[in-house]
């Protein structure tokens, strides 16, 4: 094999292993959330929809999202796809299932006011490339 093509190859390789192939770069913040009010209202309180998009390019399980004033009096449809984690401030989302590159989570609740659901935290899982054979 020509040693320049030798060289390229060695380098290519050196910066995959370097990089850690896919997941490099991801994180919580390629969690986008997006609030929008809903018209009229539900037992009298206003309702939002949120809708949760996974940006990342590998796959994110277990996502925690900041819900500062949620408790079992906010109703939430479907129901089961926000959990309250204890008196912690945060809540999960869709049960701690992954959520894959491109996919959204959506809800929605009534309330008087707005809550926010930042993403604060989430497990990566991302398969590494196949070997060439």
């Amino acid at each position: 094999m020509e040693p320049k093509l030798v060289a390229i190859l060695a380098a290519f390789l050196l910066l995959s292993f370097c990089y850690g192939g896919n997941a490099q770069g991801c994180t919580v913040s390629d969690l986008a959330v997006t609030q929008t009010a809903m018209p009229g209202t539900v037992g009298g309180y206003r309702q939002f929809l949120v809708t949760v998009e996974n940006r990342c390019i590998c796959t994110q399980l277990n996502v925690k999202l900041e819900c500062t004033g949620f408790n079992s009096s906010v109703t939430v449809g479907p129901a089961g796809v926000i959990t309250l984690d204890g008196d912690s401030g945060t809540c999960s989302l869709n049960g701690g299932q992954p959520v894959h590159q491109g996919e959204t989570v959506t809800f929605n609740y009534a309330r008087s006011t707005k809550l926010n659901f930042q993403p604060v935290g989430s497990t990566i899982a991302c398969s590494p490339a196949p070997s060439p054979a």
